[in-house]
This record gives C-alpha cells, structure tokens and sequence, in this order.
C-alpha cells in the first residue's frame, strides 16, 4: 500500500522524534564498499559548540546555543554528507556521520589490538 509522501515547503519542526528507519535494507543497495581511510577523514572535521546567529531566521529557525559540525568541512570530506540548499546555504545529513563514526572506530579498534599484541 502507498501513502502520498506529503511536500513542505520551507522547516518543518517537530516537538518529538522523527523516524525513518525503513530504507537500509542491503537487499536494496549494491556496489557496497567500506568507507576508506574513515580515520583520517574523522581527524579532517570537528565537532564545535557555538550560538546560532541573531537575524538568520529566513535561513533557519534554530537560536541560542547548540553542537554540531561545519558544512563546509566535512563537505571536503564525505561530499555526499552535505547539500548546498536552494538558499545558498549548506546541510549536513548528521544521521549518516553514523557511518563514518563506525568505520573509525573499527579501524581503531584493529590499531589497539595490533599494539596490544606486541606488547604481549
């Protein structure tokens, strides 16, 4: 059964979660391929605090202080992470850092237990 997916012009806040978690299936992927050198792509961003600007509301309704990661950086990066909106302004797909985050780690992980065999 379809539903009609519904089209919002503009932000679209809501005071709970959002959940799509239907579209990650492998049965619909291929040419899956690990992400290459994830550690050194982690060291190429950073994670910031900052305060969102006063008189930005046409580009976003967010104020006051929050966390996130620079458009920007982690465009040079995983280019695939970030949009170029229709406003000129740049945004980050934040669930699909997951990703990246995992294959870090795991490359880390292997670089411990590699050391912690020659120290046996």
């Amino acid at each position: 059964m379809r539903i009609d997916q519904p089209t919002v012009q503009g932000s679209l806040t809501a005071t709970g979660d959002i959940t799509a978690y239907y579209s990650s299936d492998r049965r619909l992927k291929e040419n899956i391929v690990p992400i290459e050198d994830a550690t050194d792509k982690v060291k190429q961003i950073g994670g910031y605090t900052f305060d969102w600007k006063k008189g930005i509301e046409k580009a976003t309704p967010k104020t006051g202080k929050d966390v996130g990661v620079i458009a920007q950086e982690l465009e040079a990066v995983l280019p695939e992470l970030v949009i170029t909106r229709e406003d000129g302004y740049k945004g980050v797909d934040y669930p699909k850092l997951v990703a990246l985050l995992i294959e870090s780690n795991k490359e880390l992980v292997k670089r411990i237990e590699l050391l912690e065999t020659k120290v046996k």
